[in-house]
């Protein structure tokens, strides 16, 4: 895993700008730095200050005079092949072909020994070198043989072209600043902000979206009004002679699942998939350790890749807290302990280290979070660098493809009820409530909130929560907001729009926590052929008997304890969010008041909350989520 950026000028691009931006990027590769020059007429590559030893021969690019009008650059984690023979911005045999590759291609061993049978001769063990073969042979249809996580870009020569790609799900992260004559791309936000012809306007539309409903009305966008996302499942192609972008759906979550050929041993076929796709994701020439929360979705990963690392050592982490209602450490000590060749770690986060680290981390999220828990995951990526582990698995996705939160299982009850099949609604209602979460009535009722009229869904939020209360009345008519439709009436629907809206959101936490501390997160759930096996299951084998997940559950029984396979409460990534309030109260009201706030955010009332006690998980959400802005804010308009 990488960090990428690139810009193109017609008028020439400023090589300090690209130096900058590659220093602003050094965490997500302090290994190794690159850069590619290109005008009409040649492509050069060179050094920099943190490029290895090795090629010390290399022109540096602060000492160069070669003009270009696009720049291609590269921060290193070696992962896969660390010699110097991985090091990019690398370049085919003719030059005409130069790649910049943030990801892990996972089954490149097997797409390199197809090239190699046809006449590729390959200079390196590395998965970028792969990619780039790939292209050249297949083209921009050589995405779909990628398993993996994605984010590159091809600079065609000849043809003066750019070609653009990210993964399915947008694990790797690109942002995109454009204009007539200029654009920038790069892994982070804050690697293009710098730039004199970015704009920097935050976009009220979405911030007021974000502030009301936690996120902005579509999927796949941020706060700032011209920085766009690249979409995932998407290819990109720019002209470089007019600065045309022509965008392909290479793989859409809209289109149907093809129906499974074999349906007999699903649980068989749901776990071969699963072991194969570990299994990838452990190919590494670094160790690979993986985080432990001691639920389920965690806890089978840390299982089977415990398994197939036979004798090697694997060492796992764990957020814990001495408040035992958070806490679920003894979970993760019960899997640890079951598996011999599993060594685990625990840290403990706690508010004096929050408030420390807080503007570090919207730094590094170079967006506002929304809620505390975003702070453990932050402390579990820090400990496994402080054990010098450089990957880390991870069980993200397993919740939205599985069906494991509560909407899911309200959306089976209603759809029970829509099929009048009423003895098995009262049955799975019950199991429900005794197997998953007594308040099953709530589950229903949040699955039947996206069967309202939004002029009713938008009256019953302003009536439970916060959110429109943060923003001012005068702004809040300006808006108009519209509720996102991130949620859907059935449960395939609803998969796909937490996958968009919800687990988007979730990967790039992912993404910045990890990269703040240069580890490499694989998610072995996202592996896209399980992704599909699971969307084109029933789903009673998803959600039936009153247990979510149900499939995942099959396979690990008499595989993990009972404890953990059976488990009944669902936790999370949470944290003590009232205890730290508590705590940091009078630090929150002083920095509320000194800090400058965005126009449309009703400051007031704001400061009101400070010193009232949540009884409801929601609103103590939203207040950490309002704060977090007004930080995140205070940074972007320093820029």
């Amino acid at each position: 895993m990488c960090g990428i950026a690139g810009i193109y000028d017609k008028n020439g691009v400023t090589k300090a700008d690209a130096v900058l931006m590659s220093h602003i990027l050094q965490h997500r590769g302090p290994d190794d730095e690159g850069f590619l020059l290109a005008n009409e007429d040649a492509v050069k590559t060179f050094r920099g200050n943190d490029t290895i030893k090795t090629l010390s021969n290399v022109e540096h690019i602060e000492e160069s005079d070669f003009q270009a009008n696009l720049i291609l650059l590269h921060r290193r984690l070696s992962i896969i092949d660390v010699s110097v023979n991985g090091h990019q911005p690398m370049c085919a045999e003719n030059e005409n072909f130069s790649i910049t590759f943030n990801g892990e291609i996972y089954n490149y061993k097997e797409i390199r020994s197809v090239l190699e049978q046809k006449g590729y001769v390959f200079q390196s063990e590395s998965d970028t070198e792969v990619v780039l073969n790939a292209f050249i042979e297949w083209g921009a249809t050589c995405i779909t043989q990628f398993v993996g996580m994605w984010t590159f870009t091809i600079y065609q020569h000849e043809e003066k072209k750019l070609f653009l790609s990210r993964d399915r799900f947008g694990i790797k992260p690109l942002y995109l600043y454009k204009t007539a004559d200029f654009f920038a791309f790069s892994s982070e936000i804050k690697a293009l902000l710098p730039l004199a012809k970015v704009d920097k306007s935050i976009s009220d539309e979405n911030l007021g979206s974000y502030l009301a409903y936690g996120t902005t009305h579509q999927p796949y966008q941020n706060l700032y009004k011209n920085i766009i996302d690249l979409e995932p499942g998407c290819n990109y192609e720019i002209d470089l002679s007019d600065l045309s972008i022509k965008k392909q759906n290479y793989f859409s979550l809209d289109n149907a699942v093809d129906k499974l050929s074999n349906t007999q041993n699903l649980a068989q076929q749901f776990e071969e998939l699963f072991n194969d796709s570990i299994a990838l994701h452990l190919r590494s020439d670094v160790e690979i350790g993986s985080c432990l929360s001691g639920g389920l979705d965690s806890s089978a990963i840390v299982h089977y890749a415990a398994q197939q690392l036979g004798d090697k050592k694997m060492q796992t982490f764990t957020a814990a807290y001495k408040n035992k209602t958070v806490d679920e450490s003894n979970y993760a000590k019960i899997v640890a302990n079951s598996l011999k060749n599993v060594t685990d770690h625990y840290t403990y986060p706690n508010a004096a280290t929050f408030l420390k680290d807080l503007d570090k981390i919207i730094y590094h999220q170079d967006l506002p979070i929304g809620s505390t828990s975003i702070f453990a995951q932050w402390e579990v990526m820090k400990s496994a660098n402080q054990h010098q582990v450089k990957v880390l698995l991870d069980g993200q996705g397993a919740d939205e493809i599985l069906g494991g939160y509560y909407n899911f299982a309200g959306l089976q009850l209603i759809e029970l009820l829509k099929r009048m099949k009423f003895i098995q609604f009262f049955k799975q209602y019950y199991l429900l409530r005794k197997n998953f979460t007594p308040a099953v009535k709530m589950a229903v009722l949040r699955a039947a909130y996206y069967y309202l009229p939004e002029k009713l869904q938008q009256k019953l939020r302003a009536t439970e929560r916060h959110s429109y209360a943060f923003i001012k009345e005068k702004s809040l008519k300006e808006l108009s907001l519209e509720v996102p439709k991130r949620g859907g009436k059935t449960f395939s629907q609803h998969t796909n729009l937490s996958i968009q809206f919800g687990m988007y959101e979730l990967l790039r936490y992912e993404d910045r926590n990890s990269m703040a501390f240069s580890i490499e997160s694989r998610v072995p759930f996202l592996d896209h052929r399980l992704v599909n096996f699971i969307r084109a299951l029933p789903t009673n084998e998803k959600i039936n008997g009153g247990w979510t997940k149900l499939i995942l559950r099959k396979i690990l029984d008499n595989k993990l304890p009972n404890e953990i396979v059976w488990r009944k409460d669902k936790k999370g990534f949470v944290t003590p969010q009232q205890e730290w309030k508590n705590e940091m109260m009078n630090t929150l009201t002083k920095e509320l008041k000194e800090l400058k706030t965005p126009d449309i955010i009703d400051k007031g009332y704001l400061l009101k909350l400070c010193n009232q006690n949540f009884s409801n998980a929601t609103h103590l959400s939203e207040f950490w989520r309002v704060y977090s802005v007004i930080k995140w804010y205070n940074n972007a308009i320093s820029h």
